[in-house]
């Protein structure tokens, strides 16, 4: 099981509280300011009751039976604080991009990096900005430095091409992620290097301006999956070793012919079916399960003919197999369509696979393969069933489905 669905270095709150605090301290300076405000108004009314009361004894008779009387100053009331002045709004902070500003930054940061246009790649790039590329990473020093350090003629990529490219916007972050094809310049005589990979560039805002501050990259297209699968085979780990429950008992007793094993992977189920007397041929894109399916034929004295190749591109012929499996190879309705016609009238496709659940996962849906089939077959077997599955998981969610061609 290998399927080419399932899938190296190249080339704002701060303010608010300052003024906070310049308020609080307006207000505890005041307050010496309107303690002497108060003595000395008390100080003037009482000179002034004195001047008042040596008038009045110079020029007003005495009364017969004086009253003693103790003269209270009247206390002038302080003038109220100024009120503080309110804080000017502040400006909102610059909208994010939008998808296609995203997309011409990232493109832009990295036709400039490609030209060596120094002055053009250091303002876009964050303080904080790392490169991670083949299992090692550059910093924004490291990366201008080696820039600037590059030579008249070295190799670049002097073309690219993008598909699909992803946009995640948040205020502050944004992410741009695209796969590209890539041709290098500087070799045109003999033909530059093609590259296939997928680009990851972070977006931070500082300020106005939105700089990257994570760049990376990966291979993609046929050799990485090559490669995956490969290192699965190689590990021996997250699949079963023996042939599939549902395949063993479809075929028990049936007669032998020719068949196909999809995405054969290491060969336990195509072994299985060349031991009962079936003609076999099993197509995979992993070299390294192709080697280990040869080598245990020819151990188990077994005749199987193993192709190495993308299935995708894997010529299914016409009314050629009496029996095709895809077990755990992947969702891919586009080969369907090439096995219906390959197989002969009574031949039986065979499938097991993991059910979509919404969680975003491929797998087929309840009921899909029955319309796929719904014309020119018998379905014998359809269900959706809980159940240890061959591959990656202890218990999932699984579609099994027989059709037989009329």
């Amino acid at each position: 099981m290998t399927p080419n669905s399932l899938a190296t270095p190249r080339r704002g709150n701060g303010a608010a509280a300052d003024l906070v605090r310049v308020h609080m301290r307006s207000l505890l300076g005041s307050a010496p300011r309107l303690g002497q405000g108060r003595g000395l108004a008390v100080i003037a009314a009482a000179a002034a009751a004195a001047v008042a009361a040596a008038a009045c004894a110079a020029s007003c008779p005495v009364p017969a039976t004086p009253a003693a009387a103790s003269a209270t100053p009247a206390v002038v009331p302080a003038a109220p604080a100024a009120a503080a002045t309110p804080a000017a709004p502040q400006p909102p902070p610059p909208k994010p991009p939008s998808e296609a500003e995203l997309k011409q930054l990232s493109h832009d940061l990295l036709d400039a990096y490609d030209r060596g246009e120094v002055a053009a790649v250091e303002p876009r790039l964050a303080p904080e900005f790392l490169h991670f590329e083949g299992g090692h990473g550059t910093d924004r020093a490291e990366e201008l430095d080696q820039l600037r350090k590059r030579k008249p003629g070295a190799g670049f990529i002097a073309s690219r091409t993008w598909e699909e490219e992803r946009v995640r916007i948040a205020p502050d972050t944004a992410v741009f992620t695209g796969k590209a094809t890539e041709r290098q310049g500087g070799n045109d005589t003999k033909g530059g290097y093609k590259y296939v990979g997928w680009y990851l560039v972070e977006w931070v805002r500082h300020g106005d301006a939105w700089q990257a501050r994570l760049w990376t990259w990966q291979r993609g297209g046929e050799q990485s999956l090559r490669d995956n699968w490969n290192e699965i085979f190689r590990n021996g780990l997250g699949f079963l070793r023996q042939p599939n429950r549902l395949l063993v008992e479809v075929v028990k007793g049936r007669k032998p012919g020719a068949a196909l094993d999809v995405a054969m992977g290491q060969g336990r189920n195509a072994l299985h079916l060349a031991a009962q007397g079936w003609k076999v041929t099993g197509v995979d894109i992993s070299d390294e399960g192709i080697r280990m399916a040869r080598e245990e034929a020819a151990r188990r004295k077994l005749a199987l003919e193993a192709v190495n190749a993308n299935i995708d591109e894997y010529d299914f012929g016409k009314a050629r197999w009496d029996l095709v499996t895809m077990i755990y190879a992947g969702d891919k309705v586009a080969w369907i369509e090439k096995i219906k016609p390959s197989l002969r009238p009574g031949g039986l496709f065979v499938v097991e696979f993991f059910a979509k659940t919404g969680d975003g996962d491929g797998g087929f849906e309840p009921g899909q393969l029955a319309k796929l089939f719904a014309t020119g077959f018998e379905i014998l077997k359809d269900e959706v069933v809980e159940d240890a599955p061959d591959w990656a998981l202890d218990r999932a969610k699984l579609v099994r489905f027989v059709a037989k061609k009329r």
